[in-house]
C-alpha cells in the first residue's frame, strides 16, 4: 500500500509551511474592501521586492522641486510636526505585535527545525503504523489475530471503503477537507488565544490531516493538548499534503484512527462490531462507526466487563463467556450520529430521507461482535508458535525479544502454522469433558486440613481456609510477625509467606507470595499455585535470616493495608492477588506429523484460561515406563546394528539366565529375575514376583522392570544418553551428584527432570519414519502483507536409528498394543502401536504411540505429586479417544515396509547378521502367550476404580496395569555401574 505514496516535491519543507500562512493573507487581502487594485495578494517574496523598489525610487529627490531647493538652503531647519499621543500609541501596539508576530515566528521555526523529524516519510506512512498479524491453520484457514496495544488493525485500500463512511467522517470532523492545505489557520490561531487565556490547555482543532499526522508521527505526544504539538501537527500535515492525495490522506487516516473496544482503524472496527469487512458496511453502520472519533472509549459501541463486576441491563447483553460480560454501548454516541447525519444531508451527501430511514433503523440488531472467550481456541498451540517464530527472528536478525516481539505483534504478519484445526478442536473438547480424567486419592493431611507430603511429612499444600476467612481477608497470626520500636514490622520466613528477591524497573524489591494451596468443592480438588501481598516497591527488604521487613514508612503511605485485630493482621482482598484456581489432575498432549514435523495438536492444561499459561505440552514429567523403548530397546538393538555392520562382538554376559545370543535382538531372552542391590532387591515388577526367562520383544509387551535395567546395564549410559539426545530430547542430566547416568533414570523413567509430552511425541515418531527424527515446528511460512515469504520454515533431521532397528521397534511397539498392555489405546480404523508408562504412586501416568499418519503423548498427573486413582490406563483410554477421532475417516493406514536388511527368522525380526540360536523360552516360563493372553484380557475388562481404600485399589491394580514400587524420595546415583543395579537412593520404578 505504501507503494501508492508518490507524489514528491523538490520545495523546501519549512517554505512550504509558511507558505500556507501567505495563503490565509492573500484570501484576506482580496475581500471587497480591499484597498488593493489588485485582485489577489502578492506572494511573501513579491512583498520584499515591492518594498526595495519603494526605496530605491525615493532615495534621490529631482532636482528643481521645492524639496530640493529647501534642501539646498544651509542653517534653515524645517519645524516637525508633533506626534500625537494616538499614533504614539498605535505606533507602540504595531511594534508589539511585530514582535510578538516576530517571536511566533522564531518560535515556530526552533520547534520545528529541533524536532525529531529525520524519520519524517510521509511516502512511506503505512511504515509506521502497526498492524495486527494474522495466524492460519494447516489448510490456510485464518484461526486469529494477534496484535499488541495499538495494533488491532488491517489495513484497506481506498477502493474497499464505502462512499458513505468517507462522506460520513468528512461532514463529521473536517467538513472542509476536500478544500485545505493540511491545517485551519483561523482554527489553530483561536485555539491558542484560548490556550493563553485558558491556563495552557488548547482545544480541538485539528483537520483529518492533523489528526493522521499525530496517529502515525506524534503517537507519544496525542494524549497532551500543547501549542507546540498542534504546530508540530499543522508542520507535518503540510508534508503529507505535499506528498500525498487527498484519497490517500483519507485512506491512511481511516486505516489508523482509534474507534474504541481496541480497534485501531475502520476495518478492524467493521469485524469487532459488526462481524463484517467494511467495505459491507450500510449507511447507519458507517455513521456510527464515523461518530467515535471524538471519544473513541466513551463512544465504543461495546463494553466489556469482568463477569459478575457490573450491574448492566439483560437486554443491553450482546454476549458473555465464564470471564467476560459484553455489554451494547450505542446509546452514548446517538446524539452524535444524528449530528453526523444531518451534517451529511447539509452538506448534500444524503437526503433528509435517508437521513431519516437511518435514524428509524435498530443499531443494537445490526450489532455481531466478535469475541475473546478467555479461554482462548489453541491458546496453548499459539503461544507455543509464538514463541518458536521468536526465537527464529531472534536467531536470524540477531534482534533483542522486544524488537522481535514487534514485529510478531504489529508487523502485520502472516503466518501458516501447521495446526490442523479438526484435531485441535477434538483435543480441547475431550479435555473440557471432566469425566475422561481420573481423580486424586491418597492425600494426608494434619489437623488443620492442610495437605502433607506422605514420605517427609512436610505440608505440601495450605488448606485454603487456613489463608482466608469468611470475608476472604487474609489474616496473619501473631506468631507470623513482630511489630518493631521503629515502626517497622518484620514478617517472619519459614511460615504461610515466601519472600524472593525480585528487580522492577532495574531496582531491587522483594516479592511477598502466598504458598500453595488447595480447595476441594463438589468432589473436585484444585490447586492454587501462589499469590502476592500487592505491597509496593521500595517499603520492603530482607534481613540476614531471610525474614521481610516492611518499613515503617508503608503504615505512613498505606495506613489502611493492614487492619490490627487483637493480636493480628488482617489483609482486605483489594490488597492482594491470588493466581487461578485450577483443577487437578492436570493433562497434556502434543499429536505431531512425524514425517514434517509438524504440530497438528497441542494443549498444555484443562480447564484453564487465559494466554501465556503454564504449558504442560513443553513442561518436562516424569516419563516411567515410556523411556524404556527410546533409552533402552531402541538403543540396545541399535547399538548391536552397529556392531555387527563393524565386525565387532558385544561380549553381552548371561551369568544372570538370560541368552542374549551374540547381539541384542528382539528374540534375546532376558531372565525376568530378582536382582539384589546394596542388600535389598530392586527393581521390583509392577505384578507381584518375577515371570522368569521372556524375550526382549515380550519384555517390552509387558513392561519388566528387571529386563529393562539388565538391558541397560549390558550396554551402560553413554550410548543411550546419545541417542536420548539425538531424538530431541533436552533434559538428560549428565552432570553433578544427581544426574540421569543410571539405571533408575534411563532404564525406569525416574529422571531428574523428565521429559515434554512434545519431546516424547516427537521422539516416538522416530520409529515409523524410518528411524528418522524430524524436529517439531508449529510453523512452515511467515510473509509480510503484501505476501512476500520472510521465513520458510524447514525442521531439522537426524538419523538416529538405522531403518531396519526403525522397522523392529515399530513392529515391537505395534505388539504391546495387540498383545500387551497397551491394548486400551487400541481401535478400528487404523493400526496403533505404543507404550504405557506410569510412575511411583501414580504420580504421572503416561501413553505415547502412533498411527501411520501421527505421533501423539498424552500425560496425566497433578501439579504437585499427589497421587491418581487410575495409572496408565487411563492415559491410554484417553489416547484412544481422541486419536480416534483425528483419524476418522482417513484410509487405513500402513507403516513402511520390511527393509531389506531386516530378516524374519522363526516369527521374529533380526537385522542383518544379527540373529543367534538363542534358546527361546518355553511354556513353562510362564512368560508367552498364554499369560499374555490372560494379562491383556484382564486389562480390557477392568473398569475405571471409583475412589476406595488404598489397599483395595492397589490389589486390583496389581491385576491390570503395570506399577513402580521404588520409593519417591530416592534420587538417581551419580553413576551407576554397567553391571549392576544402582544403589537403593536411585529413582522410582516404573509402574509401566
Amino acid at each position: 500500500m505504501a507503494d501508492k505514496f508518490k507524489k514528491n516535491s523538490n520545495s523546501d519543507d519549512i517554505n512550504d509551511f509558511f507558505a500556507e500562512f501567505d495563503k490565509i493573507d492573500s484570501t484576506a487581502s482580496s475581500a471587497p474592501n480591499s484597498s488593493r487594485s489588485s485582485g489577489s495578494a502578492p506572494s511573501r517574496s513579491s512583498r520584499t521586492g515591492q518594498k526595495t523598489q519603494s526605496r530605491g525610487n525615493g532615495a534621490r529627490p529631482p532636482v528643481g522641486t521645492a524639496q530640493g531647493k529647501n534642501a539646498g538652503k544651509r542653517g534653515k531647519k524645517k519645524r516637525k510636526k508633533p506626534v500625537s499621543k494616538k499614533k504614539k500609541v498605535l505606533k507602540i501596539i504595531g511594534f508589539v505585535i511585530l514582535a510578538l508576530i516576530l517571536a511566533v515566528v522564531v518560535y515556530v521555526g526552533v520547534l520545528i527545525l529541533t524536532a525529531d523529524t529525520h524519520n519524517i516519510d510521509a511516502d512511506n506512512i503505512y511504515t509506521k503504523l502497526a498492524q495486527r498479524s494474522t495466524i492460519y491453520d494447516d489448510r490456510g484457514k485464518e484461526v486469529e489475530s494477534i496484535y499488541s496495544e495499538g495494533g488491532n488493525r488491517s489495513n484497506v485500500s481506498y477502493e474497499d471503503l464505502p462512499e458513505d463512511l468517507i462522506n460520513a467522517i468528512v461532514s463529521i470532523e473536517d467538513r472542509t477537507f476536500w478544500d485545505h492545505h493540511g491545517f485551519n489557520f483561523v482554527r489553530i490561531m483561536g485555539a491558542i488565544k484560548d490556550s493563553i487565556t485558558g491556563g495552557g490547555q488548547i482545544s480541538g482543532t485539528s483537520t483529518l490531516t492533523q489528526q493522521l499526522a499525530r496517529n502515525v508521527y506524534l503517537a507519544e505526544q496525542k494524549s497532551t493538548r500543547s501549542i507546540s504539538r498542534k504546530v508540530l501537527e499543522a508542520y507535518y500535515a503540510v508534508l503529507i499534503e505535499k506528498n500525498l492525495t487527498k484519497e490517500q490522506i483519507l485512506e491512511a487516516y481511516l486505516n489508523t484512527v482509534y474507534l474504541g473496544y481496541n480497534c485501531y482503524g475502520v476495518e478492524a472496527a467493521s469485524q469487532a462490531y459488526f462481524n463484517k469487512s467494511v467495505k459491507d458496511l450500510d449507511l447507519l453502520e458507517c455513521v456510527a462507526l464515523a461518530s467515535l472519533p471524538q471519544s473513541p472509549d466513551a463512544y465504543a459501541l461495546v463494553k466489556s466487563y469482568s463477569a459478575g463486576t457490573a450491574d448492566v441491563s439483560k437486554k443491553d447483553v450482546l454476549d458473555s463467556t465464564d470471564s467476560m460480560t459484553y455489554v451494547y454501548n450505542g446509546e452514548a454516541s446517538a446524539d452524535r450520529r444524528e449530528l453526523t447525519l444531518s451534517n451529511m444531508v447539509d452538506q448534500g451527501y444524503i437526503s433528509q430521507s435517508e437521513a431519516d430511514k437511518a435514524l428509524d433503523q435498530n443499531l443494537k440488531k445490526k450489532m455481531n461482535i466478535s469475541v475473546d472467550s478467555g479461554n482462548d481456541f489453541s491458546s496453548y498451540f499459539m503461544d507455543f508458535a509464538v514463541d518458536q517464530i521468536r526465537e527464529d527472528i531472534m536467531e536470524e536478525y540477531g534482534w533483542s525479544e522486544e524488537e522481535a516481539d514487534y514485529m510478531i505483534y504489529n508487523g502485520g504478519l502472516k503466518i501458516y502454522t501447521t495446526m490442523n484445526r479438526k484435531a485441535q478442536i477434538i483435543v480441547e473438547k475431550e479435555y473440557d469433558e471432566s469425566s475422561n480424567f481420573p481423580s486424586v486419592t491418597g492425600t494426608r493431611k494434619d489437623s488443620d486440613g492442610n495437605l502433607l507430603n506422605r514420605e517427609t511429612g512436610n505440608i505440601l499444600l495450605y488448606d485454603y481456609d487456613n489463608y482466608f476467612n469468611g470475608k476472604n481477608q487474609f489474616v496473619l497470626s501473631k506468631n507470623e510477625y513482630k511489630e518493631n520500636s521503629d515502626g517497622s514490622i518484620t514478617l517472619y520466613e519459614g511460615k504461610r509467606l515466601n519472600f524472593y528477591d525480585t528487580t522492577v524497573n532495574g531496582k531491587a524489591d522483594v516479592s511477598v507470595e502466598f504458598k500453595g494451596m488447595y480447595q476441594e468443592e463438589d468432589g473436585r480438588f484444585y490447586t492454587i499455585e501462589n499469590g502476592t501481598l500487592s505491597i509496593p516497591q521500595g517499603y520492603k527488604e530482607k534481613d540476614a535470616k531471610g525474614n521481610c521487613i516492611i518499613s515503617a514508612k508503608f503504615f505512613e503511605d498505606y495506613p489502611d493495608f493492614f487492619t490490627k485485630k487483637g493480636s493480628r493482621l488482617i489483609v482486605d482482598e483489594q490488597n492482594y492477588s491470588l493466581k487461578q484456581r485450577v483443577v487437578q489432575p492436570q493433562s497434556a498432549m502434543v499429536i505431531t506429523d512425524y514425517k514434517t514435523g509438524g504440530i497438528k495438536a497441542m494443549i498444555g492444561g484443562r480447564e484453564v484460561t487465559g494466554r501465556m499459561l503454564t504449558n504442560r505440552a513443553t513442561s518436562p514429567r516424569q516419563p516411567g515406563s515410556s523411556i524404556k523403548p527410546l533409552a533402552v530397546y531402541s538403543s540396545a538393538l541399535q547399538s548391536s546394528y552397529n556392531a555387527e555392520a563393524s565386525g565387532e562382538s558385544m561380549n553381552l554376559s548371561s551369568s544372570d539366565g538370560s541368552s542374549w545370543g551374540e547381539y541384542i535382538t528382539a528374540g534375546s531372552v532376558i531372565n525376568d529375575a530378582p536382582m539384589t542391590v546394596n542388600g535389598q532387591t530392586w527393581p521390583k515388577n509392577w505384578y507381584t514376583g518375577y515371570r522368569g526367562r521372556m524375550t526382549l520383544r515380550t519384555a517390552v509387551q509387558q513392561s519388566a522392570n528387571t529386563c529393562a535395567v539388565k538391558t541397560y546395564q549390558q550396554m551402560g549410559p553413554e550410548f543411550p544418553v546419545s541417542q536420548l539426545k539425538k531424538m530431541g530430547i533436552t533434559t538428560v542430566v549428565e552432570d553433578g551428584n544427581t544426574n540421569d547416568l543410571n539405571p533408575a533414570a534411563l532404564a525406569l523413567g525416574g529422571m531428574t527432570h523428565g521429559i515434554s509430552p512434545l519431546e516424547m511425541s516427537a521422539a516416538y515418531g522416530i520409529f515409523p519414519n524410518e528411524g528418522t527424527y524430524t524436529e517439531p515446528v508449529a510453523y512452515t511460512k511467515i510473509t509480510n502483507s503484501n505476501d512476500e515469504v520472510l521465513f520458510d520454515k524447514t525442521p531439522a533431521t537426524e538419523e538416529v536409528l538405522n531403518e531396519g532397528v526403525a522397522f523392529i521397534m515399530t513392529d515391537i511397539l505395534r505388539s504391546v498394543v495387540t498383545n500387551g498392555l497397551g491394548s486400551t489405546a487400541s481401535f478400528s480404523g487404523q493400526p496403533v502401536a505404543g507404550k504405557t508408562g506410569t510412575t511411583t504412586d501414580n504420580f504421572d501416568a503416561w501413553f505415547v504411540g502412533f498411527t501411520p499418519q501421527y505421533s501423539a503423548a498424552l500425560w496425566i498427573g497433578n501439579d504437585v505429586n499427589i497421587e491418581l486413582t487410575e495409572g496408565s490406563a487411563s492415559a491410554a483410554r484417553l489416547w484412544r479417544t481422541i486419536m480416534s477421532q483425528v483419524c476418522e475417516g482417513m484410509d487405513y493406514g500402513e507403516y513402511p515396509e520390511q527393509p531389506d536388511n531386516v530378516s524374519r527368522i522363526n516369527g521374529e525380526y533380526y537385522t542383518e547378521g544379527t540373529y543367534s540360536g538363542v534358546s527361546r523360552p518355553s511354556s513353562s516360563d510362564s512368560s508367552d502367550s498364554d499369560e499374555e493372553s490372560t494379562e491383556r484380557e484382564t486389562t480390557r475388562e477392568v473398569e475405571r476404580p471409583s475412589t476406595r481404600q488404598q489397599t483395595e485399589r492397589q490389589t486390583t491394580e496389581r491385576q491390570t496395569t503395570e506399577r513402580q514400587t521404588q520409593p519417591t524420595t530416592q534420587q538417581p546415583t551419580t553413576q551407576a555401574p554397567t553391571t549392576s543395579p544402582p544403589p537403593t537412593d536411585s529413582g522410582g520404578d516404573g509402574e509401566d
